[in-house]
C-alpha cells in the first residue's frame, strides 16, 4: 500500500513539473542580462606565542650619562621589532627594563635607568601598533652593574625587551 501512495505521489509530482514546463515562456521573450559576481576573501590567522627577550647594547643605544636614544638604538629596535609589525598585537605585553652604570649616586643611577627604559618604549610605541598601555617601563638602576671599568660601564647601561603573549597575523 505504502508503494502504491509513493509511486502516485511522484507520478502527480512529474505531471506538474509537465504542465508547468509546456506553459513557460519561449526562450527569446527571456531579457538577457549581466549580474556582477562579487566574490570577498575571507581573512585567515594564524596564532603565534611570542615569549622574546633581547638585550639592547647600552653603549650602542645611550651615550654616558644620557637616555637619548642614539640613531644606530633605533635601528638596533626597529630590525628587534619589525616582526610584530602589521599584525594585531593588542595581546602582547611588553616589558621594558633599564639599567645604569656604577658612576654617580644610586638614586641618580635609578632615575637614568628609568629614562632609558622609557625612552625604548616610547620608542617602540611610535613605531609599531603595539598599544602603549600594553608597555611597562622599569628601572633597576645600577643594582646589576658588573664592575668599574669602562667596558664594564658600557655595558651595564643596557636595556632588556621582554615581549610576552599572542600575536595574530592574518593575512
Amino acid at each position: 500500500m505504502k508503494k502504491n501512495v509513493v509511486i502516485i505521489i511522484v507520478l502527480i509530482a512529474l505531471v506538474v513539473g509537465l504542465v508547468m514546463y509546456m506553459g513557460r515562456t519561449p526562450v527569446e521573450d527571456f531579457e538577457v542580462g549581466t549580474q556582477e559576481l562579487v566574490v570577498t576573501e575571507t581573512a585567515v590567522s594564524h596564532t603565534i606565542i611570542v615569549d622574546d627577550h633581547f638585550t639592547l647594547d647600552g653603549a650602542v643605544l645611550f651615550p654616558f650619562d644620557s637616555a637619548v636614544l642614539s640613531e644606530d638604538g633605533k635601528a638596533i629596535i626597529d630590525e628587534r621589532t619589525f616582526k610584530y609589525r602589521g599584525k594585531v598585537q593588542d595581546m602582547l605585553d611588553i616589558d621594558v627594563v633599564g639599567y645604569a652604570d656604577s658612576a654617580g649616586t644610586e638614586d641618580y643611577n635609578q632615575t637614568l635607568s628609568v629614562e632609558r627604559a622609557q625612552a625604548v618604549a616610547d620608542y617602540i610605541d611610535a613605531q609599531t601598533d603595539i598599544p602603549h598601555y600594553k608597555i611597562t617601563v622599569r628601572g633597576k638602576g645600577e643594582s646589576h652593574a658588573e664592575g668599574d671599568s669602562a667596558e664594564d660601564r658600557a655595558l651595564d647601561r643596557r636595556v632588556i625587551i621582554n615581549v610576552t603573549g599572542t600575536l595574530i597575523d592574518q593575512e
